[in-house]
């Protein structure tokens, strides 16, 4: 039985007039300073990020959705209470 390769999402970036495909998780990393995978909590600014919003509008987000974890001056985010939140305004 062969294992099943991994297919990766590509982003396609231009630079020099050259263009490149890199994964989309290296992307997210590298350019965004975002860790995609496996974060259950992360701050505003990375949520912010990586939900493509600015800080702001991710702080009132992660509030309304009660996602919001203190601990001592650091605030920790639960995104899946906010994945959870969101999937309530769907439109049918």
């Amino acid at each position: 039985m062969q294992k099943e390769k991994k297919v990766k999402e590509m982003i396609r970036c231009e630079h020099g007039g050259k263009i490149y495909l890199v994964p989309a998780e290296l992307f997210a990393r590298t350019v965004l300073n975002v860790e995609v995978e496996g974060k259950k909590y992360v701050r505003y600014k990375t949520g912010a990020a990586l939900y493509d919003m600015s800080e702001r509008q991710f702080v009132d987000l992660a509030r309304d959705a009660k996602a919001t974890f203190k601990i001592g001056r650091m605030v920790l985010v639960n995104l899946e209470l906010v994945d959870r939140y969101i999937s309530c305004f769907r439109e049918e």
